[in-house]
């Protein structure tokens, strides 16, 4: 069965979260943590994302950002790739790091916009970790409500115009007054892979189904077999490549795997590696640690 495929579209706004295999530690302590938001805002440049919350826990992490381009899949692919790099590489692990695909809600910034960046921060204080959301420092709260300088990449403007116009000053006090007023329903966002009044969820719905019936079956009949694409790629910087442009095609990576009779990690790992089409930077492009 095709993968269900992500909505995708320019100006959509995005709750997105990915946790560790296994429910694994991503993040052993601050070096990790600062690792990872340098990474998050190399992305957030090169893809062009607003990134308007986010909040690192043990094993697993959230963001809420909105896209200028169709290219979710690609920066959250590049983010979590060369994270993953970095930690394999400084923890002296074998494998993957990341549990499947991350998941992402597009969210009605009218209705639902504020109420997921709540959702968010309020994170550490749902697992007993601090009793405020003010004393977990790796979240955007602290920057958002001016009680900590305000990381690169994070773009308050949108959310704090929700609750203060122009006037951002403003908005940082109501919106900490509406985190600390949050009752029990600020603890769970619905499941549905869009967050939003019926209308909103209507535009998604006929094009989600005939996206996911026809989108696969066109890169099916279309799609040139792997032989033709491996032809002639005798380097491993061009089987890389070849690797990344099978996967964008549409082969699953035990696919890609089974023909070259290689391990899917090692394919993965060698898809990471190569900047896809919309403008993607190699993970050794990045400018902190690796």
């Amino acid at each position: 069965m095709a993968r269900p495929l992500r909505i995708q579209a320019p100006g959509l706004t995005y709750h997105v979260t990915a946790r560790g295999t296994g429910l694994m530690t991503i993040y052993a302590d601050d070096e990790d943590r600062q690792s990872f938001l340098d990474r998050l805002g190399d992305v957030a440049e090169s893809h062009e994302l607003r990134c308007h919350a986010y909040c690192l826990m043990s094993n697993h992490y959230h963001v809420v950002a909105t896209t200028s381009r169709a290219n979710l899949s690609g920066a959250m692919r590049q983010l979590n790739g060369c994270y993953a790099q970095h930690w394999n590489k400084r923890h002296g692990h074998i494998g993957h790091v990341f549990q499947g695909r991350f998941n992402a809600q597009v969210v009605q910034q009218e209705r639902y916009f504020a109420t997921v960046c709540r959702y968010v921060v309020l994170n550490p204080v749902r697992a007993g970790l601090v009793a405020a959301p003010e004393d977990w420092a790796w979240s955007s709260f602290r920057a958002t409500v001016g009680l900590a300088d305000s990381p690169r990449f994070l773009r308050l403007e949108e959310l704090l115009g929700t609750f203060g116009g122009p006037d951002l000053a403003r908005g940082a006090r109501q919106f900490q007054a509406f985190v600390a007023a949050a009752d029990g329903s600020a603890s769970r966002l619905p499941a549905s892979c869009v967050l939003g009044d019926e209308g909103f969820i209507d535009q998604f719905r006929k094009r989600a189904a005939a996206a996911s019936r026809e989108v696969p079956e066109l890169q099916r009949r279309l799609r040139p077999d792997l032989a033709t694409l491996f032809e002639g790629a005798v380097t491993r910087a061009a089987r890389a490549t070849r690797m990344a442009q099978a996967y964008r095609l549409g082969y699953r990576l035990w696919e890609i795997a089974g023909y070259l009779d290689t391990h899917y990690t090692t394919v993965s790992r060698a898809i990471a590696s190569v900047p896809v089409a919309d403008g993607v930077r190699s993970c050794r492009t990045h400018r902190g640690k690796t």
